[in-house]
């Protein structure tokens, strides 16, 4: 399969639109639909519905979205692979993220990364969530760390898929009343005092606090707000107040806290991902994609 015909279909399934996509691709619309309908065939599957109004993927185009998009990622980074026998990769990647990730994952990320490509520079920092999204969205990151929700209904970006998230439960200090409890209702902590991220960063964060308390029949008393992960558990350490995140006992084993999962089923779902600009050149970008691939397996 012509891989072309791929990104064409990459275009307009993120456009929703022919014209516009047609626009991108410098084709004409009749052309662009002409391609499609090649793809189509190939494939033996309808990938859109179209009507004089709209466009929309079927299911199997959701599907090949994702696989299409695969697909030309990692020919990208083949060819540059295969390029850096005879070229030296030089450059630089501006990278985002929030914490933990710079506990996890992103060490060996960086180090993999210089060690195939040693004439490369990674310049990394940890934004707060909506710093990191504005700092990707004007061009000021090439690729960002982040949550799924902050760009699901974008089209001009694409993303890997980096892990789900982990259920939230209450974070205690250890000599807490509740801190040796198997699971706690939500509803057990009415008269709790809250610590938690800044609104102005973390306001998806807050909204869904505030939601969990008032379904649980109360409106939470935030008593203070941590600039960052390590301030948050400290202060829950030190007794100021308690905190509902994931479960982070393994990044943030020299902080005293309890973990103790919710019996509530909140049923938040917000996947990890790592983000960038679907317009964005830099050569970096798809090289770093294909360790970032490899480090999952």
């Amino acid at each position: 399969m012509d891989t072309e015909l791929l990104r064409y279909f990459v275009a307009v399934a993120e456009h929703l639109n022919f014209s516009e996509a047609a626009k991108q691709l410098y084709l004409t619309p009749p052309t662009l639909g002409r391609h499609i309908a090649q793809l189509e065939q190939q494939l033996k599957v309808p990938l859109f519905v179209r009507n004089t109004r709209n466009v929309k993927l079927t299911t199997a185009g959701v599907t090949f979205r994702e696989e299409a998009r695969d697909i030309l990622v990692r020919t990208e980074a083949a060819i540059n692979r295969t390029r850096q026998f005879t070229d030296d990769v030089t450059g630089i990647l501006y990278v985002g993220f929030m914490s933990p990730f710079e506990k996890r994952e992103l060490p060996s990320l960086i180090r993999l990364f210089h060690q195939r490509y040693p004439k490369a520079v990674i310049r990394f920092d940890s934004f707060g969530r909506r710093s990191l999204s504005e700092a990707l969205l004007i061009g000021k990151l090439d690729m960002a760390f982040t949550m799924l929700s902050d760009f699901e209904q974008m089209t001009d970006l694409s993303w890997r898929r980096k892990s789900c998230s982990s259920p939230p439960g209450v974070i205690l200090p250890p000599n807490h009343c509740l801190a040796g409890q198997t699971s706690i209702r939500l509803s057990d902590l009415a008269n709790e005092g809250f610590v938690t991220l800044p609104q102005s960063e973390y306001a998806t964060e807050f909204d869904v606090l505030q939601r969990m308390c008032k379904a649980a029949g109360f409106n939470p008393r935030i008593v203070a707000q941590a600039h960052c992960l390590d301030t948050l558990f400290l202060m829950v350490e030190t007794g100021i107040g308690i905190t509902i995140y994931p479960d982070l006992s393994d990044v943030y084993d020299n902080i005293a806290v309890k973990f103790v999962p919710l019996e509530d089923d909140l049923a938040i779902d917000n996947d990890n991902i790592i983000a960038w600009r679907t317009t964005n050149c830099n050569p970096l970008i798809p090289l770093f994609l294909d360790v970032f691939c490899q480090e999952r397996v």
